[in-house]
């Protein structure tokens, strides 16, 4: 079945799609509209063939085909193509034997397992009826007992003769096949007492690796569960994290400094398929530019005076993950050096003479916002576009206070399981304050100032006060009381609305300069504007 088709011209842009069935709620208009013009192997990340192949279009998979027309190409995408040979290949790789018959007891497919064990090959089966290929009884076989009765049999152990005279004792399991509960074949799982040993060798293999937890010679990463929420925002951007980390897809979080973007990039990788691989961690902003290229892509010896072979990020994180934290620091020049790697899949060592095939997943972080970069020309459209085929945007603090309780918790009993002291809690003072605080470092400021207030109060203290707290969370208190004592006084001066409204943002602005020493970052940062914005209206206002 067709899902959509691709209307390409002779310079190989798309000109037209087509969603047919429910491909229309797969995708939103914008995704089409923005890729309409472009060429088709940059809307795809990938070249096309005539010969077909398979595609990856966010995250769902299609297996296509090609068709020559006069204006160009028209290629037809298919899920459930795809979708078969997938369920082919599943088959493939199960350790028991399975055959499966139509309806009527003809043989249709057998998987490798069940011609090793019973030494046949399908061509030789295809198209049989059961009864040709083994000498039985009917009563005695579970495949046409599943028919008759289409009733599942389970666990049955079955002695028959091939017709070449080989006998065989088998454990078998059956099951009816049916579509809307008609009929239309059955399948049986087999296997001798050779594939119930392997099968037991697995189930200790899986007991030892949980208790073993972590492979040896890798560090523990933080995982899904070390996110401590409750906000529903947090739950969802978790939710959707966790069904893109079984994807290879490059994904872009976004979120200000202080979210936890590393942590979910971690957790990520501890979720996805590649979690025994290495997780490679690189700050962008720290690299320095004349370096980039010697760290991200190694060196062999004598490309330069002093040089010696050594792997750079994309060997080391071979397999696994590569994290770039504040991606948004690369210079464009570095950007497209990135970019083709990540296009090709390949790259040379500083002095090399021989592509390195890279089979790296890509995280990046930023805590900016890419349009404006764009706009600015720090960013390359073409690279953001690669990066950000899936972007996950992790709200701040301030978007899930309800997360604060929790937190504040967490951190307490870190720190007294630390330290080997009771448990302690927030006095309600405290936590109002936490809930009306802005937090513009969000949870690192948050956990900094639970550190800073457990090591304030003496060695006794069970509930954490507000005497224990930062000097600036507590200015800041005294600054919304005061700030709420003059909103609260009339205004009874004479004057047009516009010269009172002026005479009242003087006294406010000049009652918080004097409350923090005339110091403009706090200043601004109490009133809820940039520091910029403070000074233009203190010229204005002659402060």
């Amino acid at each position: 079945m067709v899902d959509l088709i691709f209307k390409i011209d002779l310079e190989h842009r798309l000109t037209e799609i087509r969603c047919l069935g429910k491909a229309n709620e797969w995708f939103d208009e914008q995704t089409w509209s923005e890729s309409l013009g472009q060429k088709i192997d940059y809307i795809l990340g990938t070249p096309v063939h005539p010969s077909g192949g398979i595609l990856e279009i966010q995250s769902k998979f299609f297996k296509y085909q090609w068709m020559d027309e006069p204006q160009g190409v028209t290629l037809f995408l298919s899920r459930d193509g795809i979708l078969l040979d997938l369920y082919e290949q599943t088959i493939q790789q199960v350790a028991e034997g399975i055959q499966i018959y139509d309806r009527n007891g003809y043989f249709l497919h057998g998987n490798p397992a069940s011609e090793a064990l019973e030494q046949y090959k399908n061509v030789d089966f295809k198209g049989k009826h059961i009864m040709d290929l083994y000498d039985l009884k009917e009563e005695f076989s579970t495949v046409l007992t599943v028919l008759r009765t289409q009733k599942p049999v389970l666990n049955r152990c079955d002695n028959f003769r091939m017709t070449t005279g080989k006998t065989l004792t088998t454990i078998n399991s059956g099951y009816p096949l049916k579509i809307n509960g008609t009929l239309y074949g059955a399948c049986v799982f087999e296997s001798d007492l050779s594939g119930l040993k392997r099968m037991k060798n697995r189930t200790f293999d899986l007991e030892a690796y949980v208790e073993s937890q972590y492979p040896m010679h890798q560090e523990p990463l933080y995982t899904f569960d070390d996110i401590v929420h409750e906000s529903e925002s947090m739950r969802e951007a978790i939710h959707f994290a966790k069904k893109v980390s079984l994807t290879d897809s490059s994904i872009l979080l976004v979120g200000d400094t202080g979210t936890g973007k590393e942590l979910m990039a971690q957790s990520i990788h501890s979720f996805s398929p590649r979690r025994h691989k290495p997780f490679i961690d690189v700050n962008c902003s720290a690299v320095p530019s004349n370096l980039f290229e010697s760290m991200f892509f190694g060196t062999e010896k004598g490309a330069f005076t002093g040089s010696i072979t050594k792997q750079g990020f994309f060997e080391m994180a071979e397999g696994g993950t590569l994290f770039l934290d504040e991606v948004n620091s690369i210079t464009p020049e570095m950007q497209s050096k990135l970019l083709r790697v990540l296009q090709e899949k390949r790259f040379q060592r500083i002095g090399g003479s021989k592509y390195i095939h890279s089979d790296v997943r890509i995280i990046t972080a930023a805590n900016e916002d890419f349009f404006e970069l764009m706009q600015q020309q720090k960013i390359r459209k073409d690279f953001y576009y690669r990066i950000s085929t899936i972007k996950i945007d992790i709200p701040t603090l301030q978007e899930r206070k309800e997360d604060i309780p929790a937190l504040a918790k967490y951190f307490l009993d870190v720190f007294c399981k630390h330290y080997h002291k009771p448990s302690m809690t927030l006095s309600e003072k405290v936590l109002d304050l936490f809930l009306q605080y802005e937090w513009p470092g969000n949870v690192r400021e948050f956990q900094h100032t639970i550190e800073y207030a457990f090591n304030r109060a003496p060695e006794d203290t069970i509930v954490l006060e507000f005497k224990h707290l930062p000097a600036y969370l507590q200015t800041i208190e005294s600054v919304q009381h005061k700030t709420n004592q003059h909103t609260a006084a009339p205004l009874c001066k004479a004057g047009t609305f516009d010269m009172q409204m002026e005479t009242f943002e003087k006294e406010l602005i000049e009652n918080i300069l004097s409350i923090y020493g005339s110091n403009i970052s706090r200043s601004a940062k109490a009133l809820g504007m940039s520091r910029q914005s403070l000074q233009y209206r203190m010229r204005k206002l002659g402060i």
